[in-house]
C-alpha cells in the first residue's frame, strides 16, 4: 500500500465502519486524520491516513462490488473501464455502466478480518420486533429523499438519528 497525503477536494476511496472502502472527497486535512464525505450518501466521517487510498491505487489493488442499478444491493464484479466512464462487469454476467458513488470496495484479504455474521433461524427472526423493519424502510425511504434534493443532509441525519 503507497502511502500518500490527501488535499481538500480529492476524491479517494475511505474505509468505513464497516470495513468497506467508498469513494469520499477530502473536506480537510487535520493531521494524521482526514475529514471526509461519502459520494454514495453525504455523510461525513474522520478516518486515520491509513483508511483512505488514492483513486488509481485503488483502480489496481482492490476488489470492487458495484450498487446495482442504485437499488442498494452490492454484487461483486470487475472494473473493465475507468473514470471518466466506467464500466462494471458483474460475476453473474451483467454489465452496467457506473459511477464512483455506487462502488465499494475490500482490499485482497480483508474479507477474513471482517466479523462473520451470524445466521439468524426462523425462530430468531419471529421474535425480533416488527420496529426493525419498520426503522430500515424508514431510512431507506430518508435516504431516496435526500438524493433526489426533497431533505438537506442535515435533515436527513436529524431524522435518521431520530430514528435510532
Amino acid at each position: 500500500m503507497m502511502s500518500f497525503t490527501a488535499s481538500p477536494g480529492q476524491t479517494v476511496f475511505a474505509r468505513w465502519k464497516n470495513s468497506y472502502y467508498y469513494s469520499a472527497v477530502v473536506e480537510q486535512v487535520l493531521g494524521d486524520h482526514y475529514k471526509v464525505t461519502c459520494l454514495a450518501d453525504g455523510v461525513s466521517a474522520t478516518v486515520t491516513k491509513e483508511d483512505i487510498v488514492e483513486l488509481n491505487e485503488a483502480f489496481e489493488t482492490m476488489n470492487f462490488q458495484g450498487n446495482w442499478q442504485h437499488g442498494g444491493f452490492y454484487y461483486k464484479g470487475v472494473i473493465t473501464s475507468h473514470l471518466p466512464v466506467m464500466v462494471m462487469h458483474y460475476n453473474d454476467g451483467d454489465v452496467e455502466q457506473i459511477t464512483l458513488s455506487q462502488l465499494r470496495g475490500s482490499r485482497p484479504g480483508d474479507e477474513k478480518s471482517k466479523p462473520k455474521v451470524k445466521v439468524k433461524s426462523a425462530e430468531e427472526r419471529a421474535r425480533e420486533p416488527v420496529l426493525i423493519q419498520s426503522e430500515k424502510e424508514a431510512i431507506k425511504e430518508l435516504k431516496a429523499m435526500r438524493r433526489s434534493g426533497q431533505i438537506t443532509k442535515e435533515e436527513y441525519k436529524r431524522r435518521r438519528d431520530q430514528l435510532r
